[in-house]
């Protein structure tokens, strides 16, 4: 028992301090459990299954483009200890680094090497759940003071929102993991315009996530959601604090802002790069228009479109929305700047029908270079569900007048009911399936894979699934991808016999009987076979099987995947269309994730070509030494070779990811730096610790003695005056 009044006190003080923090902690995690348990409803039965995951359809960009990256992922670094910079799978090849769908430098990522692909997807998914989730809570609770249940409703009407998992079961899981992300970056801004020196750092890495994500199109949306709350923050605080405080704030959304493009630019210039050189480079104007009584229609409606759901689904949910109008009753002070911010996206996502819109593309880059502009509204449904917190903490700020005991259970009831009708409309839009039965190669995708060899499979419609190339290890010549090489897209245009204008998502095209293969161009792209729904008659490919009721083709005119050819009548390089292929033998040694070397001799001047699309950051060496790339109209990558025997190295080796890399490791290094000196000034400016019992001790002496002289001094002058 400790006697000592001073040292009592501080015991006492201590004690409340840390049962003030144990209760703070279990009311986070208890509010996590909650969270968790949304989040594992909205997902259910694929929690509780083996096999079923959202999204698992046959035409979703999970498993047209995620799955097949990730196995891609996870194979290389299982079997080379690296990770892949290069895609040969699909679309004749493409870089990995710099593809948004692939997320190759998102942390999360990662996770693929330790888990099995359906594991992983379930483990991401429900990751991000819950982490869009708590930031929401985060931001409800430090930002606007909401209770922790009014935080909670806030949460829950964010991560459960219709049009959130209606995309999931898009299979877009490059939006979804960037639009968790939004909350974050609404509380890291506010947190810095307060304190720029503390969560600065915090700030740059929250945008760095947001750009490495995997979607351009909602990280740009973030990115204007945190310029207009920055905006705003910044004019309140030169209001409030005056210039200083303005200024200081101003500087740290800066660095925040440079630390975070340059965390992020290992993956910001290798895309910038590739959006160059891909189909992105053609015009792209959106004509979407959402006319303003469609889109006040769509608020109100919980059924999906029956085509392309995704994208029409605008609810936040009727619950949502009538807390969302008690707030702006009741906290009309604190609700209405949220109002005024879903007015401008709703502005901006009606498309070309709002002249709010018509005016912002003049204005900001490339903002009419998206599709779907409706995607913007997710920043529109963050700002509902904090609209809701508020509407939610009004209403029980007046239960709790009527009645201390109400308001709890009021709370939860409110906490049920949207999740509960959250989790009813949601579960029509996350299209579980059995990933086994779709990822599964068909007898089809087996029979193609073992005639090609080594070549390359052209499918005139689009006949196998992508998922099947790196499942059976086959490159494809045809494929899918927000991003297709666009000399690649026009050569193989000319191979098909067909024309498509502006920007495509794939090729070929919907079956046509236009579509007519040439084998000598499709040959010398290494296409060793050609699938078809329809017969062709070009003498040049030979039916060589029928699976399925589709033809299989073995295209005689393959001149494989690298080959040898006479320069044109003055020694230069030929063109295309005077290109043929000699029969020498090119021997590949397979000595990286892809064949990238070759031996050969020749016996006089010749062009050692490769057949596979020119992209910049190929390197090639012969016999040790670099020799330059030349390219054959802009497509076919070639080397000049002389008489003799010869060892060619091509290998992938961008300038764009070094650079990348080196600005990525400075801004690391920047943030460690910062978080170590924010560290240290918070030990520094911590309020001193309770004093031990020698200090105590030693005060009371003091107190005592001077008491003591207190006193004498006082009997001295009273026995003067007496005297």
């Amino acid at each position: 028992m400790i006697k000592n009044p001073p040292l009592r006190l501080q015991y006492f003080k201590r004690l409340q301090y840390s049962k003030a923090k144990l209760t703070a902690w279990l009311r986070i995690a208890g509010q996590l459990v909650v969270l968790g348990i949304v989040a594992v409803a909205l997902l259910l039965p694929a929690p509780f299954t083996s096999d079923q995951l959202p999204a698992a359809w046959e035409k979703s960009d999970l498993i047209i483009s995620h799955w097949p990256t990730a196995l891609l992922i996870q194979r290389t670094f299982a079997q080379y200890h690296q990770l892949p910079l290069w895609n040969p799978y699909f679309g004749g090849g493409q870089p990995l680094i710099a593809d948004p769908l692939a997320a190759l430098f998102y942390p999360p990522t990662h996770l693929v090497h330790f888990l099995p692909l359906r594991d992983y997807y379930l483990v991401l998914i429900l990751g991000h759940l819950l982490f869009a989730g708590l930031g929401t809570l985060l931001l409800a609770r430090r930002a606007f003071g909401l209770s922790h249940l009014a935080a909670l409703v806030a949460a829950i009407g964010y991560m459960a929102t219709p049009r959130l998992i209606s995309h999931l079961g898009a299979g877009h899981l490059t939006i979804f993991q960037t639009v968790a992300w939004f909350p974050w970056l609404a509380l890291s801004c506010w947190a810095t315009v307060r304190e720029p020196r503390r969560w600065g750092a915090l700030l740059g890495i929250c945008i760095a996530m947001t750009l490495l994500a995997g979607h351009p199109q909602m990280a740009y949306y973030g990115m204007l959601m945190l310029a207009g709350q920055a905006t705003w923050l910044l004019v309140k605080r030169w209001r409030l604090e005056g210039r200083q405080a303005f200024f200081a704030s101003l500087a740290g959304l800066t660095a925040a802002g440079i630390i975070g493009a340059l965390i992020a630019s290992i993956h910001l210039l290798p895309l910038m790069e590739f959006t160059a050189y891909s189909t992105r480079q053609l015009t792209l104007s959106s004509s979407d228009t959402y006319p303003l009584q469609d889109f006040l229609h769509e608020l109100l409606n919980q059924q999906p479109r029956p085509q392309f759901p995704w994208e029409g689904l605008i609810t936040p949910g009727y619950i949502v929305l009538a807390l969302t109008l008690l707030a702006l009753v009741t906290r009309w002070r604190k609700a209405w700047p949220l109002l005024l911010g879903i007015i401008l996206i709703a502005g901006l996502a009606m498309g070309n029908s709002s002249s709010l819109y018509l005016l912002v593309s003049h204005i900001l880059p490339s903002f009419d270079r998206f599709r779907g502009q409706t995607r913007i509204w997710f920043v529109g449904l963050f700002l509902f569900a904090i609209l809701a917190g508020l509407g939610a903490d009004a209403l029980l700020h007046y239960l709790r007048r009527i009645s201390v005991y109400s308001a709890v259970p009021a709370g939860l009831l409110i906490v049920l009911a949207i999740s509960t009708t959250l989790i009813f409309i949601d579960n029509a839009s996350t299209q579980l399936g059995d990933v086994r039965t779709v990822t599964t190669p068909s007898a089809l995708a087996y029979t193609a894979a073992h005639l090609a060899g080594g070549g390359r499979i052209y499918g005139v419609q689009e006949n196998l699934p992508q998922v099947n190339a790196v499942q059976t290890q086959t490159r494809f010549a045809d494929g899918w991808d927000p991003l297709l090489i666009e000399s690649y897209v026009s050569y193989m245009q000319r191979a098909g016999d067909y024309h498509a204008d502006g920007y495509q998502l794939h090729f070929p095209p919907a079956d046509s009987p236009s579509i007519k293969p040439d084998p000598r161009l499709l040959g010398l792209m290494n296409v060793s076979i050609v699938i078809s729904r329809r017969p062709l008659s070009d003498p040049r490919l030979v039916q060589v099987g029928k699976v399925d009721n589709t033809f299989l083709y073995k295209n005689t005119a393959d001149a494989g995947y690298a080959y040898l050819v006479n320069p044109d009548s003055t020694g230069r390089l030929p063109t295309l269309n005077s290109l043929q292929p000699l029969n020498t033998p090119v021997h590949i040694v397979n000595a990286a994730p892809e064949p990238d070397t070759f031996t050969f001799s020749t016996d006089k001047p010749a062009y050692f070509v490769i057949g596979t699309p020119a992209y910049p950051g190929w390197v090639a060496s012969l016999d040790g030494q670099p020799v330059p790339i030349q390219q054959i109209d802009g497509i076919l990558p070639a080397l000049k070779v002389g008489p003799g025997t010869h060892r060619v190295r091509y290998t992938y080796e961008p300038l764009s990811l070094r650079v990348g890399a080196t600005l990525s490791l400075i801004g690391l290094l920047t943030t460690l730096i910062w978080l170590l000196f924010v560290a240290r000034r918070s030990r520094r400016t911590q309020p001193p610790q309770p004093a031990s019992k020698q200090t105590y001790a030693t005060r009371t002496k003091r107190h005592a003695l001077r008491r003591q002289t207190i006193q004498a001094i006082s009997t001295l002058r009273r026995r003067s005056v007496q005297g």
